[in-house]
């Protein structure tokens, strides 16, 4: 079913952070809340909850759904809209390409045409990574990028502990595309008796490196 994007009457939104919910967060904006889908990267910068948070926005209409997309910068919002503009780029594999290492790292790879890192995110096979690869390397200028980073990290057990923050975590990360060993890998170097909001974060920003 075709995408549309709608005119860009909504720009940015400017509120009070309410809390991560798996893949979304809450933006509340004179006493409306805003349920805005985003990525990996832009939860990891979210600030503590009640305080204000500016995000830019991207609104995408189809028969029978409409979704408000929300990022923290600029930058990342005009890569969503560039991974868009690939026939068989949902916004939901656009979002786990968004999550699955930083911008810089993303475009690093397509300009290296490193296709296994892109088909780290869920929903992009070797095909579709091909088709990005195909379509954005000439469309990224190499002066924007600086040497990539490899996140893969080594897995190791992780002992139980605040169990029901760290479930939470575990499947919010999950659904942003993570597998479960890196999910677990990550639970493991955080500080795993912080709220569920900022295990998850702070697993985020361990993740994208």
């Amino acid at each position: 079913m075709k995408k549309i994007s709608n005119p860009p009457a909504i720009l940015y939104i400017k509120g009070r952070y309410i809390g991560i919910n798996k893949d979304y967060i809450i933006v509340e904006n004179n006493g409306i809340g805003y349920k805005i889908f985003t990525s990996g990267a832009t939860m990891a910068e979210m600030p503590k909850v009640s305080e204000e948070v500016m995000l830019y926005l991207e609104q995408i209409v189809r028969e029978d759904f409409i979704g408000i997309y929300g990022f923290s910068t600029r930058e990342e919002l005009d890569m969503f809209k560039l991974l868009l503009s690939i026939n068989g780029v949902g916004a939901k594999a656009a979002l786990s390409l968004l999550s699955i290492s930083r911008i810089n790292n993303l475009k690093y790879a397509i300009i290296m045409e490193d296709d296994k890192h892109l088909c780290r995110a869920p929903g992009i096979g070797k095909k579709t990574a091909g088709r990005i690869i195909l379509e954005l390397k000439d469309k990224i200028k190499t002066d924007e990028v600086s040497e990539g980073v490899d996140i893969q990290q080594g897995f190791e057990d992780m002992a139980p502990s605040n169990a029901n923050a760290i479930g939470e975590a575990l499947g919010a990360l999950l659904s942003l595309g993570y597998s479960e060993k890196e999910a677990e890998s990550a639970l493991k170097k955080v500080n795993r008796e912080e709220t569920v909001e900022n295990i998850i974060k702070e697993c985020l920003r361990v993740l994208m490196g």
